[in-house]
Order: C-alpha cells, then sequence, then structure tokens
C-alpha cells in the first residue's frame, strides 16, 4: 500500500501558483497594504512604549505593556502574512 501511494505521489504533478495576467496593480495595492500595516504596527510600538514609559509614574504599566504585546504580534503577523498564505493556498 505505501509503494503504491509513493507511485502515485510520484506521477502528481507539482503545480507552480502563477498571478494572471492583469493583476499587477491589485499586488502593487497589496505591497503598499502591507507597508502601511507595518507602518501602524510600528508607530503603535513606539506610542506603546511611550506610554509605558510614563505610565510607571501612574501604576498603569500593565497597560502600556498590553499595547507593547498587540504591536509586536501585528507587526508579525504582517510580516509573515505571505509565509502563513503560501502555506494554506
Amino acid at each position: 500500500m505505501t509503494i503504491f501511494m509513493a507511485h502515485i505521489a510520484a506521477v502528481l504533478p507539482d503545480p507552480v501558483p502563477e498571478p494572471p495576467p492583469g493583476v499587477e496593480g491589485f499586488t502593487t495595492v497589496l505591497n503598499w497594504l502591507a507597508w502601511g500595516v507595518m507602518m501602524l504596527g510600528l508607530a503603535g510600538f513606539l506610542s506603546s512604549a511611550g506610554y509605558l514609559a510614563f505610565a510607571g509614574f501612574t501604576g498603569r504599566e500593565i497597560t502600556g505593556i498590553k499595547g507593547l504585546v498587540i504591536a509586536v504580534i501585528v507587526c508579525v503577523l504582517a510580516s509573515a502574512a505571505g509565509a502563513i498564505m503560501r502555506v494554506f493556498i
């Protein structure tokens, strides 16, 4: 049974994803959108770091830490979106 499955796997083609013609503008917009998300994540990170610096005086450090964690998650997901999509598509 294993040899049969290996033979079928060797016969099946391995298609390479290729964008259809005319989607260059759409991919450009997606690249701009990804850049914008990264900039917003960076702005969120910097503003959360600034809030954390001043929150030490009022005892509200947990809010700044939550903001930092969310900003880091946004940046990681935005930069890994292409790789994540390649896994599922």
